[in-house]
């Protein structure tokens, strides 16, 4: 065990558009989009934030993973529908702000998300907000 806490030394911010293809899969999704990278030493993300970008026609689900190099890991999930608003010229949309306190991954591993329907493909913003060890 170290004998001092250990901070994030360097600022990393992550962004992605959701994937271009829907996966249904909670355990080994194919179409997914790295948001996040750990650096060398490791990393911490702090803040996800989901941001709709166009409208979406149907109800799904944005899934966000943790991915070791091998394994999928469900970490969190965002349900969204066609009543959540879409951006406009003349309305914005809240963004949705998922805030971690212990979100720690060691080098190698990312966070990755993945929509369930085809209507909420590229309909969203996914920015990971942390730091590297």
């Amino acid at each position: 065990m170290a004998n001092a806490p250990a901070f994030a030394a360097t600022p990393h911010t992550g962004a992605i558009i959701v994937p271009a293809t829907l996966d249904t899969s909670t355990t080994a999704p194919t179409n997914v989009a790295t948001v996040y990278t750990a650096g060398g030493s490791g990393s911490r993300i702090d803040v996800v934030r989901i941001t709709q970008v166009a409208a979406t026609t149907a109800a799904g689900v944005l899934n966000l993973f943790l991915f070791d190099g091998t394994t999928y890991h469900l970490l969190d999930t965002y349900t969204y529908g066609s009543s959540s608003g879409a951006p406009s010229t003349t309305a914005g949309v809240q963004p949705i702000d998922i805030y971690y306190q212990n979100l720690i991954l060691q080098s190698g591993w990312s966070l990755r998300c993945t929509v369930t329907t085809a209507t909420g493909q590229s309909a969203f913003k996914v920015i990971g907000f942390g730091g590297d060890f």
